[in-house]
């Protein structure tokens, strides 16, 4: 993977933080993969149906995400992102803050 694609990954993944920011389930549609696993913070594990109707229905609404120490590395053809990010969500409809490490 070249300089322009790790680029380019960056990219979508900036489009995918700020569509979940958005609760924009359309936009994370095309983004996802099938074959995608989230764990979140709490160790709930969504797959990509199941992310996107809790994007489409709550109960955790993703409000803002500030990175810092964020970086990006190629593994082949594999672009890792890891860093630190602080989070504001909803969640129920309480605001919730979270200091988080990422890979």
């Amino acid at each position: 993977m070249s300089d322009t694609a790790l680029e380019l990954v960056s990219d979508l993944e900036d489009a995918r933080i700020a569509a979940m920011c958005e609760q924009d389930a359309e936009t994370l549609e095309g983004l996802l993969s099938e074959a995608m696993v989230y764990t979140h913070s709490s160790g709930s594990v969504d797959t990509k149906a199941s992310f996107l109707d809790n994007v489409r229905k709550g109960p955790v609404q993703y409000r803002s995400v500030e990175r810092s120490d964020h970086t990006a590395r190629l593994a082949g053809d594999t672009a890792l992102f890891s860093g630190r990010a602080k989070i504001h969500v909803e969640f129920d409809g309480h605001p919730l803050d979270l200091d988080l490490r990422y890979l």
